[in-house]
């Protein structure tokens, strides 16, 4: 599986409510099962709640379409942008 950075902006303030809402109702496990899949896994997401219009997320993913996939009707809530990363340094 590949890196990507996915950065995902919502479609209108409404929508961004309605996603943060409805994320607040669901289990960890819930969340899990929707971002977690056998093409896309989402690795870590970074959010700034209702300050931002934009989240961003590390994925492991076989492709771009593979994550917009994944993500199934959260694309409803915002748009997505894919970019794969051949090169990761980790500097813990």
């Amino acid at each position: 599986m590949k890196n990507f950075i996915a950065t995902h902006e919502f479609k209108s303030a409404e929508l961004r409510e309605q996603y943060f809402q409805a994320f607040s109702q669901m289990s960890e496990e819930d969340i899990s099962a929707a971002v977690n899949g056998d093409k896309a896994q989402c690795q870590m997401n970074w959010a700034n709640g209702m300050s931002s219009m934009r989240m961003f997320c590390w994925w492991k993913a076989e492709s771009g379409e593979a994550i917009i996939e994944q993500l199934g009707d959260m694309n409803n809530f915002f748009d997505t942008v894919c970019e794969e990363m051949d090169s990761v340094a980790d500097f813990r």
